[in-house]
């Protein structure tokens, strides 16, 4: 029974309410008050001092994607054909490519000697030509640099005076390094001519090159 008593001077319950009650009705006054202070109220334009910057909006087209052109066409490679409608005398030419054959020999540096067709070329003689101006060929660079030594078999003809009119690779070692050197320096040798009955003739003979690194001037 002591448990159940309560003293109504700390009944939290009840004077929770009337506190609720009396500040209500405080803040309406405050309100009410406030609102009755201040019932008129002064709107002014304020100027600014920068200008605004209008934007424009614009709209894009949306862009086409154009095609590409077609390619060109390949030529059309003409193949054999045992058609009737095809003239007999419409042939193809053979195109069998040696891959093992030597490179041809380059063209002669300007101001070389032409071959000369006036004359016949001998193979024998009585006389051989005898070599009476020889020129160093020029080592080339790339050979120098890599160490490597070869040579070079040319068949040449020398005319009545003993000039070299033509020079033609028949064998190099290694290929493709030597030749045009060779050939440059062998159009400058003279020979003296070699001879039949006592008469000067223009002759054809094979000529021996040798590339060595011993023979570079320092």
């Amino acid at each position: 029974m002591a448990a159940g008593w309560r003293n109504p001077r700390f009944d939290l319950k009840e004077k929770s309410k009337n506190v609720f009650d009396q500040a209500m009705a405080l803040s309406l006054g405050l309100i009410t008050m406030t609102f009755l202070t201040y019932q008129t109220f002064e709107v002014r334009a304020v100027e600014m001092d920068h200008e605004f910057e209008a934007i424009e909006i614009e709209e894009i087209p949306e862009t086409i994607q154009l095609k590409k052109p077609p390619p060109p066409q390949r030529p059309q490679i003409p193949i054999a054909t045992e058609s009737e409608d095809i003239p007999e005398d419409v042939t193809i030419m053979d195109t069998d490519l040696d891959l093992d054959a030597p490179p041809p020999p380059p063209p002669p540096p300007p101001g070389a000697r032409q071959r000369q067709e006036d004359s016949p070329i001998f193979m024998a003689w009585e006389e051989a030509p005898q070599l009476i101006k020889m020129v160093t060929p020029e080592y080339p660079e790339i050979a120098r640099k890599a160490g490597v030594e070869g040579q070079v078999i040319m068949q040449i003809v020398v005319d009545e005076e003993g000039n070299v009119l033509q020079a033609d690779v028949v064998f190099a070692q290694p290929a493709g390094i030597f030749e045009e050197a060779a050939i440059k320096a062998m159009l400058q040798w003279k020979f003296k001519p070699a001879k039949q009955r006592d008469k000067a003739i223009k002759v054809r003979m094979g000529q021996r090159m040798d590339f060595s690194l011993k023979d570079i001037k320092p």
